[in-house]
């Protein structure tokens, strides 16, 4: 048994079922694994098979889907790119990964790289394939897909997941999410990340329907988030955490929670206090799964259902493992602590990796071998996270790499954020050093201007050398294409402000920009609503309107903001980000 085998199964008990769309666009099962036969067809033919990994670059569409899938038929494993990965980091994803075959749109991007390249599109001319390939047959242990980390070297390391591992994950989290038929899944991350795989492989594997946000969230804002998940009737959504704080708190001027949303995923970042308490305190809001995982354990080992009455204390739990997996926490010499202690925290069961890519595999630093008192066999795999067990759920305390060291005092960023998104005035915090000096920036949801309050309540639970000397509050957080926070850009915008390096006020940037827009676009007139690509925009006009603004305002937006951020207000909030004017910080 194999996730194909089961998607196979439901195009053949039901070929005309929709399985995959992005809008206006929608493909039925039976299309679907005809077109990945076609792919996998083209492939072999290339002696792509088991053993073997194939790049898939480009952006979620179905057809990227039905990539996907087809090289799975082959037996061998996928690399998924993305788009919008830099040259460099292809390169060394396809050297490091040892693939021989990429399948792309864009040929380009593999010129320089000793690999067998397919254009999408170029198995269409060939007449249909079997629409019910026969049982896969590969081996459990047998790769499935390589996703590339950044890790903690500085060099991405490519995670080989097992086929067996997949497949536990797309039963158990369709469990755990209560997936059916019926459901149509939110499918907006890059294919480069792999909650995109969460997204996609539990939502066929049940024989539900995955739904396209073409571009991701970096395309969409807030409101634009809400109005696709109402007009698509999506029922599930998955968001990292920030994104998940600012979208929930607009909630109510953009119409409240769709209808058919009847369940929100987050994670990839802490969740937030304020916004989980937020959440539940609307009594119609779905159901809110807070979720834990590495890379390196297959996407997903730990849940939590987020309800107010297991609210307690400063932080969420990350909550319980799924089925199988295995949740330790140890101290240094790798016994595990008692229930209450803080320790870092280890993972074993179906999901860990077979290893990474190139020498080492398993370095000793990341995986135990050895068993674990009480709880079994390894291999285990040292996440990097610290984490204490209460009550039979765990809750995420920090990285252990993450915590700074002020005035030769060590602390913890994740215990002060924590703190501080109790507060009702803050949504998000994250805590950093600039200049050795401690610094928190904020994202409001509601306005600060006396910040002595906030500053008492940081007194009250936190020693002083804990409590920062800059609070920065901003009207949201910059965001990467993906939804999480963009940690650089947060910091820049809070180096700039700390500096005073404030050349426009917020309204002056929006004058500024309604002016450059119009005459970059040639038309009369731009409102909050205007889309820069829907009045005829391009990169030439995008890189005019950043030269512009740089040139009038002193403020440096790349280019690329314009194409994540196309409507105007969404625009407008990026450069204000940049701009950094909002309440004055503490000295």
């Amino acid at each position: 048994m194999d996730v194909v085998d089961e998607i196979v199964r439901r195009a053949r008990e039901h070929p005309g079922r929709p399985a995959v769309g992005d809008g206006p666009e929608q493909w039925s099962y039976g299309r679907l694994v005809r077109y990945a036969e076609q792919v996998a067809s083209h492939l072999r033919a290339r002696r792509a098979g088991p053993g073997d990994i194939v790049v898939v670059h480009g952006d979620s569409d179905p057809r990227t889907v039905a990539v996907l899938l087809g090289v799975w038929l082959t037996g061998a494993a996928y690399l998924a790119t993305g788009a919008g990965v830099p040259a460099d980091r292809l390169a060394h994803m396809v050297r490091d990964s040892g693939a021989r075959v990429a399948v792309t749109p864009d040929p380009a991007a593999f010129r320089s790289l000793d690999v067998q390249v397919i254009t999408f599109g170029a198995w269409e001319r060939d007449a249909p394939g079997d629409p019910a390939p026969g049982p896969s047959g590969f081996p459990p242990a047998s790769p499935g897909y390589v996703v590339y980390t950044s890790g903690t070297t500085g060099v991405p390391r490519g995670a080989t997941i097992s086929r067996g591992a997949l497949l536990w994950h797309a039963g158990a989290v369709g469990a755990r999410y209560e997936l059916t038929a019926h459901d149509r899944v939110l499918q907006a991350a890059s294919p480069a990340f792999d909650v995109a795989a969460e997204e996609i492989w539990p939502t066929l594997y049940a024989g539900a329907r995955v739904e396209i946000l073409r571009g991701g969230l970096g395309a969409a804002g807030y409101a634009e988030l809400t109005r696709i998940v109402r007009d698509r009737e999506i029922t599930v959504v998955n968001l990292p955490a920030g994104y998940f704080s600012g979208w929930s708190a607009g909630l109510a001027r953009a119409g409240g929670v769709p209808p058919a949303l009847r369940l929100v995923v987050t994670g990839s970042e802490e969740l937030p206090m304020a916004a989980a308490r937020q959440w539940c305190a609307a009594a119609e809001n779905p159901r809110l799964v807070n979720a834990y995982g590495v890379s390196e354990a297959t996407i997903t080992s730990l849940t939590f259902d987020v309800r107010a009455d297991a609210l307690g204390g400063d932080r969420v739990a990350i909550g319980a493992p799924l089925p199988g997996v295995r949740a330790v926490i140890i101290d240094d010499d790798g016994t595990p602590v008692p229930e209450g202690a803080e320790g870092d925290l280890i993972l074993g069961g179906p999901g860990v990796m077979l290893g990474y890519r190139g020498a080492d595999p398993r370095p000793a630093r990341r995986f135990r071998q050895a068993p674990v008192a009480g709880a079994g066999d390894g291999p285990w795999y040292l996440t990097g996270d610290r984490a204490r067990a209460e009550d039979g759920l765990i809750y995420f305390l920090g990285r252990s790499d993450d915590q700074l060291k002020v005035n030769g005092v060590r602390v913890d960023p994740g215990e002060i954020a924590a703190v501080l998104t109790a507060h009702p005035a803050v949504g998000d915090a994250r805590v950093m050093t600039v200049d050795g000096r401690l610094v928190a920036g904020l994202r409001a949801t509601r306005p600060i201007g006396d910040q002595e309050p906030l500053l008492g309540h940081l007194r009250q639970a936190l020693p002083e050398a804990m409590v920062p000397q800059h609070l920065v509050v901003l009207d949201d957080f910059p965001r990467t294409p993906g939804g999480k926070t963009d940690v650089p850009a947060l910091r820049a915008a809070i180096v700039a402000r700390i500096a005073g390096d404030r050349t426009a006020r917020p309204a002056d940037v929006s004058a500024v920009l309604q002016r450059l827009w119009r005459e970059a676009l040639s038309v009369p007139d731009i409102d909050g609503g205007s889309d820069f690509f829907a009045l005829g925009g391009d990169s030439l006009r995008a890189a005019r309107i950043s030269r512009a603004l740089h040139r009038e305002a002193g403020l440096s937006c790349p280019m690329k903001t314009i194409f994540a951020h196309p409507r105007f207000d969404d625009y407008v909030r990026q450069v204000r980000l940049l701009a950094g004017d909002h309440a004055p910080s503490r000295s």
